[in-house]
Formats: structure tokens, C-alpha cells, sequence
């Protein structure tokens, strides 16, 4: 895979599907892969948090990889996580991605301990370093990594690291998005929201687009809005806005991750039991999930 990777547009962070032994299900991702793609997005995020990386082993994280590149459309871009807590681990996952031909790489701030602003910094430019010109992008979700990815932090590492790419803000804080468009930024620097309640807003303001959990989900609708809001179809495109914000508030109301699972299991794919520390969903869970999809959308599928 040699194409110039950009992630304008609508990528969709894969679930992670399981057998019932507990390993992970590659052959069904690589059919999530092409079902999402198929369905016309930009592109697709392999081992992000709705990926469950932190719940994957190394191996496993790179065999996703390589069972996304086998499902993913020609026109496809590719984004590993390559996010480690040592350098080690960091350097063979951003070596495997150049092996295996993804097209971007992303890590998320350290997490667990607290880290000030320099040593974020420093953090982020040895990981654009290890990438070796590999494009590079940002991710801010803060309320998992308790380490915000700050403005100036933003700024400092793309005033030295060309390959930096983008960023990817799970802040679900708009104000902080408008804070990165303030920034002086190197032309091409794609900021992307990873909000599905934030999809339009963000376009409105001039943001690059949206990997968001629901694209793993209902990928064509989610494209859809993409595709509404730049035909001028704006009314169509808030009506799809909303249907997202609805749908976001459904799995919240029970579990994300294992709701979203079970809106996958409900179009057909074997998502398999929990990966341990998750849990299974019980059945009134379930029953919530498959009967508030019904009241939104008329059917499943």
C-alpha cells in the first residue's frame, strides 16, 4: 500500500470480535473490515479504544492489523494504533505497520500515571521518531488517558515533527476542538473529531471529519451524512445527526463496546463473548439495545 494516506472523510475504529474459547475471531474481522468499507468510508482504525487494545495482547494487536489490511477496499486508508507505555513495545508496533502497509500510525497520550506538559512532548516526538516518516496522528482522549493533549503540546510536537499528520480529539469538548483550529498549524494537519455527537458541528467549523464509533456500527449511514453535507443537503444531514446522537445515547445508556457488539450481532457478525475485564451483556441489556434500535430505525440492518 503505497497511496498518500489521508483521513479526511469518515473512518470507522473496528470492534474486536472474539470466539467462544476466548482468541481473537481474525477471520470475522477481516469481514467486519470489508463490510465497513464496502459501505464507502474513508477509512478504518485498527486497535483504537473501541478496539479494546488495552485488553489485547501485542501479537494480537498485530495480527488485527494484518486481518484489516486483507479486508479493507483498495481505496481504504489504514490507521494503527501503535500507543505502547514502553519503547519497546512502541518501536514493534510501529515497525509491524510499515511491514504489513498501513497507511497511518496514531498513539494516545500515556496513561495511568500523570505526565506534565514537557514530558508529553518529549513523548510524542519520540514516537513521530520512531515512525520514520510514517504519517502520524494524535489522539486525545483524555478521559481514558487522564493526560490531555494540550494546545500547546499540539503545537510544540508539530513544530518539529513534519510527519505528524493530524489529531484525533475524543475530548467531546467542542470548545477544545476550536482551540486546535486556533493553532498555527502546517498546511495539510487534518483535525478529526472521534465524537459521533459532534460530526456536523465540526464540519460546519472546518474540521477534516470524524472516526467515530458508530461507523463501525452503520458505516453507510454515517458516510451518509459526510456525503449530504457536501451536496448542500443540510436538513438531511442534521436529520442523520441526530439519529447518531440517539444511537450514541442508546449504548451509553447500557455498555459501549459490548452495545455496540451487539448491534453488529444483530446485522449477522459473530462478535463472540466479552474479553475479560468486560462483561457479557445481560439479557435485559440486550433487550434494550435490539428494541431501542427497532424505535429508531424501523429495523436492523
Amino acid at each position: 500500500m503505497s497511496k498518500i494516506c489521508s483521513l479526511r472523510g469518515i473512518s470507522a475504529p473496528q470492534l474486536t470480535p472474539f470466539r467462544e474459547d476466548g482468541s481473537v475471531n481474525y477471520g470475522e474481522y477481516t469481514r467486519l473490515t470489508q463490510f465497513i468499507t464496502d459501505a464507502g468510508v474513508h477509512g478504518v482504525f485498527v486497535c483504537g479504544t473501541t478496539g479494546e487494545f488495552v485488553n489485547l495482547t501485542l501479537e494480537e494487536r498485530k495480527r488485527l492489523l494484518t486481518a484489516a489490511v486483507e479486508g479493507a477496499g483498495p481505496e481504504s486508508c489504514i490507521l494503527f494504533n501503535t500507543t505502547a507505555m514502553n519503547l519497546a513495545d512502541m518501536k514493534e508496533l510501529f515497525d509491524w505497520a510499515r511491514h504489513e502497509g498501513a497507511h497511518a500510525a496514531s498513539v494516545t497520550a500515556p496513561y495511568y500515571h500523570s505526565y506534565d506538559a514537557e514530558t508529553l512532548t518529549a513523548y510524542f516526538r519520540k514516537a513521530a521518531e520512531l515512525a520514520e516518516g510514517m504519517p502520524l496522528y494524535l489522539y486525545n482522549m483524555p478521559g481514558m488517558t487522564h493526560n490531555p493533549i494540550t494546545p500547546k503540546v499540539v503545537q510544540e510536537v508539530c513544530d518539529t515533527c513534519p510527519n505528524v499528520a493530524g489529531l484525533k480529539d475524543s475530548s467531546m469538548d467542542f470548545l477544545t476542538f476550536q482551540e486546535f483550529q486556533c493553532l498555527e498549524l502546517p498546511e495539510g494537519f487534518e483535525l478529526i473529531t472521534g465524537n459521533d455527537a459532534q460530526v456536523l458541528p465540526v464540519l460546519q467549523s472546518g474540521g477534516d471529519g470524524a472516526i467515530i464509533a458508530m461507523a463501525s456500527v452503520f458505516p453507510k449511514q454515517c458516510q451518509q451524512l459526510w456525503d449530504c453535507y457536501y451536496a448542500g443537503e443540510m436538513e438531511q444531514a442534521r436529520r442523520i445527526q441526530r439519529m447518531l446522537l440517539k444511537l450514541r445515547g442508546l449504548v451509553r445508556s447500557v455498555m459501549p463496546v459490548m452495545a455496540h457488539k451487539k448491534m453488529l450481532e444483530l446485522q449477522g457478525f459473530h462478535m463472540g463473548p466479552a474479553r475479560f475485564p468486560f462483561r457479557d451483556l445481560s439479557g435485559e441489556e440486550s433487550r434494550t439495545i435490539e428494541e431501542g434500535l427497532e424505535k429508531l430505525l424501523g429495523h436492523v440492518g
